[in-house]
C-alpha cells in the first residue's frame, strides 16, 4: 500500500473541480435556471442572475468538492482497488452527501418543492461521475 500523493491528489481534485463547475454551470444556468427564477422571484429575490453574482463562491464550492472527491478516492483505492469503478463509488458518496441528504434536510421548509430537489439531484449526478473519474485516472500513489 502507497502512501497517498498529496500533490496528483490536489491536481485530479482540481480537475474534477473544474468539471463540477463547468456542470454545476449548465444545470443550474441552463437546465434549472426557469425553476431557479421562480424560486428566487418567490422570496423576492431578482431571478435574472441567480449563481452568477458569486463566481467566486462557487468555484471554491466545487474545488473543495473535487479534492474532498479525489481524497476519498485515494483513500479508497488500497481497499477496492484503482480504476474507474472506485472512482465511481467515491463520485457516489460525495454525490449522496452534498447534494440528496442536504436537500432532504430542506425539504420540510418547503424552500424547494421535492420535484425541484429530485431533478437537482438527477442533473447534479453527472458532472460528479465525470469529474471524479477524470481527475481519478491523474492520480497516482506516492
Amino acid at each position: 500500500m502507497g502512501r497517498i500523493n498529496v500533490g496528483r491528489l490536489l491536481l485530479g481534485g482540481i480537475i474534477a473541480g473544474i468539471i463540477f463547475f463547468i456542470g454545476d454551470g449548465v444545470v443550474h444556468g441552463a437546465l434549472l435556471s426557469d425553476r431557479w427564477a421562480a424560486i428566487m422571484t418567490a422570496i423576492g429575490k431578482s431571478g435574472a442572475d441567480v449563481g452568477r453574482e458569486h463566481p467566486g463562491y462557487f468555484i471554491t464550492y466545487d474545488l473543495l468538492k473535487g479534492i474532498i472527491a479525489l481524497a476519498l478516492y485515494a483513500a479508497m483505492r488500497p481497499r477496492f482497488g484503482a480504476g474507474p469503478t472506485t472512482a465511481l463509488l467515491a463520485a457516489l458518496l460525495v454525490w449522496v452527501l452534498v447534494i440528496p441528504v442536504p436537500m432532504l434536510g430542506l425539504l420540510p421548509m418547503e424552500f424547494f418543492g421535492a420535484g425541484f430537489v429530485a431533478l437537482w439531484a438527477i442533473y447534479a449526478l453527472v458532472p460528479i461521475l465525470i469529474g471524479t473519474v477524470a481527475g481519478a485516472w491523474l492520480y497516482r500513489e506516492a
